[in-house]
């Protein structure tokens, strides 16, 4: 049997905890590390059940502290599909693949959770617009906590494992 318990596991589970930590602390709205983790466990795990176990398990068991509510269903939706973007860049990490898929993350995310939210609004094309309109300010935090935390999870994992085989070689 393959051993499961390996550094990757190791480093992407350390990070998520840190990451699950650091949601639970007081910070500005959408900025959160959970689409970065979940990117971050579809690049590494790649189509392993536990690559959307990780991230869904750590926004589930916040969201228990932090309040649920009517978008969860797209918010989890949203968090699926960003690990499925993370496992078609598994094996291809790299700076640009990073960008690309927190941008992409971020767009996603936008897109789903603010139509789950039209409900607030008219259900009219002017009421669509004034609900995107008024998401774009917690867009903003969502593609910069993305892109932030992602590039830190990728620096990290890079110099721990660059190390890990370096330390192998010597």
């Amino acid at each position: 049997m393959k051993k499961f318990f390996t550094s990757r596991v190791f480093i992407v589970t350390l990070l998520v905890v840190i990451a699950v930590m650091s949601r639970l602390l007081p910070h500005a709205a959408n900025f959160s590390p959970i689409a970065a983790i979940a990117i971050f466990c579809g690049a590494l795990y790649g189509q392993k059940w536990y690559a959307y176990i990780i991230p869904m398990a750590a926004m589930f068991v916040t969201d228990l502290f932090l309040g649920l509510h009517p978008a969860m269903l797209a918010v989890y939706v949203s968090l699926a599909l960003v690990v499925f973007l993370g496992t078609k860049v598994a094996g291809k990490m790299s700076f640009i693949n990073t960008v690309a898929s927190s941008i992409v993350a971020a767009v996603l995310f936008f897109l789903i959770t603010n139509l789950a939210c039209w409900g607030l609004y008219t259900y009219t094309w002017a009421g669509l617009v004034e609900c995107y309109t008024m998401g774009l300010p917690f867009f903003r935090m969502t593609l910069l906590s993305n892109v932030v935390f992602s590039a830190i999870f990728y620096g990290v994992y890079y110099i721990v494992n660059s190390r890990v085989l370096a330390s192998k070689r010597a």
